[in-house]
């Protein structure tokens, strides 16, 4: 599953502006029909049906999708004043100047998009509780 989102990743990135144009166009849905086609197979074999696979395959989509709209922001976005390094001591100031170091190195986006994907795929993969969700339905967050 993670492999097929990373494919989804590098080929959206390869390839910035398609994603606009065929927005425009009215074929979203179209461009991602083999993904969705590819991730309901991986949903279908991790043993998710109906609903849940659907929710699987949509999930993955968007964080996927999400993820490269926000990384193309950060690459085409001028110069940040303050840069992350000066915003390290605001953050130190909440007691934690591990975190603060961290938050000012820059951001690797492969190892957050695994990351990310990794804990999203865990959470759907993950049996349901048959208690009421938000909605009143066993089973549903």
């Amino acid at each position: 599953m993670l492999s097929v989102a990373r494919a989804l990743r590098r080929r959206l990135r390869d390839h910035p502006h398609l994603v606009a144009l065929v927005h425009e166009r009215g074929l979203t849905d179209r461009m991602f029909l083999p993904a969705q086609r590819v991730l309901a197979r991986e949903a279908h074999a991790a043993g998710l049906r109906g609903e849940r696979a659907a929710e699987f395959v949509r999930a993955v989509q968007f964080q996927v999708v999400g993820h490269v709209l926000v990384e193309r922001n950060r690459e085409r976005a001028p110069a940040q004043h303050p840069a992350q390094e000066e915003l390290r001591d605001a953050v130190s100031a909440g007691d934690d100047p591990a975190l603060a170091r961290a938050l000012a190195r820059p951001v690797d986006t492969e190892r957050l998009f695994t990351t990310a994907v990794g804990a999203l795929v865990r959470a759907l993969l993950a049996p349901r509780e048959e208690h009421p969700g938000a909605d009143g339905r066993p089973g549903s967050r």
